[in-house]
């Protein structure tokens, strides 16, 4: 895995010049064969370690009035407008989906695409943070390490399937 600039070809990419916070991961992959939906399907597994840290975060922050709702809807093929997890799908196509949520403290956008080069994928996850208030800066700052670390784990998730 590793850290990249986000180029100009992802979704994503239109809404860095107002972000706060930007990153984008990569890895490749020269075995199999990558979909759009296999990379959906990895990101919405759960490791127990995970599903910890989110009920975790949703005990810290259900005080300050933010959404604890991480209900989410799992459908691999969610198109533009629709729901795929608890995040809104701002655009797809047939290799990168650009995912959105908004709440009082921040927005965060999530872009997941792959390339194919040759016989090599390259898998890419960005996100991109747009601070509304300091509730959104502390909040990121705390969970920023952890952020990292479940962002490695989908990539290696999608990346091993």
């Amino acid at each position: 895995m590793e850290k990249i600039d986000i180029t100009e070809r992802s979704f994503i990419c239109g809404v860095c010049q107002k972000a706060d916070y930007v990153e984008c991961y990569q890895s490749k992959v020269s075995k199999g064969t990558i979909t759009l939906e296999a990379c959906l399907s990895a990101l919405l597994f759960e490791p127990k370690w995970i599903t910890f840290l989110y009920k975790l975060r949703n005990l810290m922050v259900k005080p300050f009035g933010l959404d604890t709702n991480m209900e989410s809807k799992k459908d691999l093929n969610a198109q533009k407008g629709e729901k795929f997890s608890f995040f809104n799908v701002l655009e797809r196509s047939e290799q990168e989906i650009l995912l959105f949520a908004d709440d009082k403290h921040l927005e965060a956008w999530l872009s997941l695409q792959y390339e194919v080069n040759q016989d090599t994928y390259i898998v890419k996850l960005s996100t991109v943070v747009k601070f509304h208030n300091l509730m959104g800066r502390v909040y990121f700052s705390i969970i920023k390490p952890f952020h990292y670390l479940i962002v490695r784990n989908m990539l290696a998730r999608i990346c091993n399937q």
